[in-house]
């Protein structure tokens, strides 16, 4: 039986003649190599039992052979011991990082160094050896050197990517397009996406790398929700909700009709499964074991950026929001109508304001107690989300009062969805508990434009006069809307 055979790179011929000795007096076979990269073409070009690599070494040093040791299939598997004379946190920390199974100090005796040795290739010859490439040459060896060290930069560049990300704090959907967009540089997916699970609670955040049907999509949704559910660590769900993002730009290429290949790249927090990286498309089937490892670690990257975005929005959302109705707030109300005026000169039309008013609310809170007049006012924000247009807003001013801001909308227009508005919400039946109730508003309309509007808070006043007149005029109603002059 041929004697194991051990690689060791040192510069040092005194370091390297004096492990090379006490090993072949042992009965191992050595081979020495005096830098990084003479020990890359010995490794690829021979079986090796076991790689010793010293740190500091011209053209190429320990940590980096190490990694590319690790990096290439047919040497990944054959453990390295890194020697080196540092021994700080620090130094250790990185030469474990790149993959090194072992990291022994110069002043340990070679005894120590000769059994550590002695342990590794027992261990190592109960596996059989890869399968070895053909012989190659100097120059084959510093192409694919030059490869893998391409390939490190492109990943360290790709990660990098996403940490900017992080770093220029963006809206949540901005930071998943962002992402999802530096992944597509990575494999031409079809549909993609990032999973949030917290709790019995599943988010689905999905965008497209290329055009697909509707079935595409829906089938994406199912194969996420096996995936999660293959995975022991996922709690059980009980609300999912499905997000798709447009594309800027809208996605490109023929109509996928097919999903075909599906990925998920789970990422776990205190062993519970917390996100995923999601991904299908035909290209998704070509991914190898190297590629698919480095999407593992752009997950958990992503991951992060994504929900520090999402949460960071949450807070900010807080701060803007009513907590009952989940309207922007007083305060959020205003600061958006100082916005639209100061805007309102840029555009035809103007901007325009609805103060509302729910009559007789407090005769709601009498007879059926404040839990119902909630409820009431929950209703009656949803209806007026529902009635109005995307570049509206909306806010709840105070107690039973919301405040409506109409940008590009001149007095009779304002005046005509108020009416609309006054007229849904007496139709619209509210239940409360086995209960049925009918409840009426009354709406002060504002433009801005008249010759005595100077600010914003004279919109609001000349909005909250109007709402006056149409309850001394008998509520349920709308007064003001009238074209100044």
């Amino acid at each position: 039986m041929d004697a194991p055979k051990v690689l060791i790179a040192d510069d040092s011929p005194l370091v390297l003649r004096m492990i090379e000795k006490a090993l072949q007096g042992a009965g191992l076979s050595v081979v020495t190599a005096r830098d990084g990269l003479e020990a890359i073409e010995k490794a690829l070009s021979d079986d090796f039992g076991l790689v010793i690599l010293d740190v500091m070494m011209p053209r190429m040093n320990g940590y980096q052979t190490c990694r590319l040791l690790k990096s290439e299939p047919t040497t990944r598997n054959i453990p390295v011991v890194i020697l080196t004379s540092k021994d700080q946190p620090a130094d250790r920390f990185w030469g474990l990082e790149t993959g090194a199974d072992y990291y022994v100090t110069k002043d340990a005796n070679t005894e120590r160094i000769l059994e550590l040795v002695k342990n590794i290739l027992a261990g190592e010859r109960e596996h059989p050896p890869l399968p070895r490439e053909k012989r190659r040459s100097g120059v084959d060896v510093l192409a694919r050197v030059n490869e893998l060290l391409d390939r490190k930069l492109y990943e360290a560049t790709v990660l990098s990517e996403i940490g900017r990300v992080a770093r220029k704090m963006v809206r949540f959907d901005e930071s998943v397009a962002s992402v999802m967009a530096l992944v597509a540089q990575l494999i031409d997916f079809t549909i993609g996406g990032m999973v949030f699970i917290e709790g019995g609670e599943l988010e689905m955040v999905l965008t497209l790398n290329r055009a697909a049907t509707p079935p595409v999509l829906e089938e994406a949704k199912e194969r996420v929700l096996r995936a999660v559910a293959d995975i022991p660590s996922a709690p059980s769900l009980n609300r999912v909700q499905v997000r798709l993002l447009p594309r800027e730009g809208g996605a490109s290429g023929p109509i996928d009709t097919l999903l075909m290949a599906f990925a998920a790249f789970p990422i776990e927090t205190g062993g519970r499964l917390s996100g995923l990286l999601v991904l299908g498309g035909r290209q998704v089937e070509k991914l190898d074991g190297e590629a698919r490892a480095f999407l593992m670690q752009v997950a958990n990257h992503a991951y992060v950026v994504m929900e520090n975005s999402r949460l960071f929005e949450r807070v900010q959302n807080l701060a803007i929001r009513d907590s009952l109705t989940g309207l922007f707030n007083h305060r959020h109300t205003v600061e958006l109508l100082a916005s639209e005026v100061e805007r309102a000169g840029r555009y035809p039309g103007g901007v325009s304001a609805l103060m509302l008013d729910i009559d007789h609310f407090k005769k709601v809170n009498d007879e059926h107690g404040h839990l119902a007049g909630d409820a009431v006012l929950r209703d009656v924000a949803r209806l007026l989300k529902d009635a109005l247009r995307t570049v509206d807003s909306v806010g709840r001013y105070g107690g039973e009062e919301f405040l409506v801001l109409l940008p590009h909308t001149p007095p009779e227009e304002a005046r005509r969805t108020a009416e609309r508005i006054r007229h849904e919400i007496g139709q619209h039946v509210f239940r409360v508990g086995t209960k049925e109730l009918r409840i009426t508003v009354s709406v002060g309309v504002a433009s801005w434009g008249k010759a005595d509007l100077r600010s914003p808070e004279g919109l609001i006043r000349e909005a909250d006069q109007a709402l006056y007149r149409a309850k001394e005029e008998g509520r349920n109603r709308v007064a003001g809307g009238e074209a100044g002059p």
